[in-house]
């Protein structure tokens, strides 16, 4: 997307994009931007913007390996709180995506995103209830655990979606440390079906371990099964995460049955630093995927990070400010790539 076309007053675009920050900026040395009685409102952001040098395994006619910047996952929003009683609270949560190397509210991902969570939620002794957009309950139990890095490039080794629009999210109350988790999303691209998602997990004083099911249902009965687990020992962490496909499609491609993907990450603090390290082997989605980094925390609100990452099979790595989202319309790296990553991370 080249930075010299026309930059018109759309709220999509970096005036619109600046006027979110700098309303959130406004009260960046305040944990409370109002708070009135029972009511509570809170403005925050993190802003997050990395260069890097892409190695692209590409034949003749895809893009160059190139240096330039991309955004990491920057972000905006605000919350409204009511405290009803002690017990019960509502909230309401409007979130946008700030593509910082595009200037742009989108996401860098998938660019004709222009929300990232849009929820009214409930909490009370019952659990937690809430409509909307957000994160979904596979995603929270199975695929977040590895997902740690700071760069664009976390958070893709995995089968599942992050967040869906229409979805009804139920957390129950924590028993003796086992929680349920259950969402169901009318946002299921073509599929007329519902995504229902299910997960079980268990939280003690140093272990996490989760099982759970994406539904996303269909013609072929595609359904991904997923288990993942991690555990502190004093500076170290430690997770992983198992996935595997099971529908009614044969063969070896995309969702097809018995397909898998399979993590492991390991994470060393001491200090203001951490380092951590991934290996991850996702069928048709990357394949044998190394992800490695260093992030050192300069202040509470400031952190300075670099990254290597690197895929077998083409997955995310595309032309510069780009990605390989479907519809998207950019050039892909024929074969995987590289891509070294240094950046930084502000949130207020």
């Amino acid at each position: 997307m080249a930075l010299d076309r026309e930059i018109t007053m759309d709220v999509r675009t970096w005036p619109g994009c600046l006027l979110v920050v700098l309303a959130s900026t406004a009260y960046a040395n305040d944990d409370v931007m109002y708070s009135a009685g029972n009511f509570q409102a809170d403005a925050y952001a993190s802003l997050r913007l990395q260069a890097e040098v892409v190695d692209a395994d590409n034949l003749p006619g895809n893009f160059e390996d190139y240096t330039g910047v991309r955004d990491a996952w920057s972000r905006a929003g605000m919350k409204f709180k009511y405290q009803a009683s002690e017990s019960w609270s509502f909230l309401f949560q409007y979130e946008v995506p700030l593509d910082l190397a595009n200037l742009e509210i989108q996401s860098p991902w998938n660019q004709s995103e222009d929300e990232r969570v849009l929820k009214l939620e409930t909490n009370g002794p019952v659990g937690k209830l809430w409509y909307g957009r957000g994160w979904i309950a596979y995603y929270n139990n199975i695929a977040y655990p590895v997902d740690q890095f700071s760069s664009f490039y976390s958070g893709f080794a995995t089968f599942s979606s992050l967040r869906l629009e229409d979805t009804v999210y139920y957390a129950s109350p924590v028993w003796n440390g086992v929680q349920l988790s259950v969402s169901s999303s009318d946002d299921n691209g073509s599929n007329n079906n519902r995504r229902n998602q299910y997960a079980v997990s268990y939280q003690g004083k140093d272990l996490f371990v989760a099982v759970g099911v994406d539904d996303i249902g269909g013609l072929q009965d595609e359904k991904v099964i997923g288990l993942a687990a991690s555990w502190n020992y004093d500076a170290w962490h430690v997770a992983i995460k198992y996935e595997r496909f099971s529908s009614d499609i044969t063969g070896t491609g995309w969702a097809a049955d018995g397909t898998d993907a399979a993590n492991i990450l390991l994470q060393y603090t001491s200090g203001k630093h951490t380092w951590r390290g991934m290996w991850a082997d996702v069928d048709n989605f990357g394949e044998i995927t190394v992800h490695a980094g260093w992030d050192y925390q300069y202040l509470d609100n400031t952190r300075f990070f670099t990254e290597v990452y690197r895929e077998q099979e083409t997955a995310v790595i595309a032309d510069s400010r780009q990605t390989t989202y479907p519809g998207n319309n950019t050039d892909a790296a024929d074969s995987g790539g590289s891509a070294l990553v240094a950046g930084i991370r502000y949130d207020f």
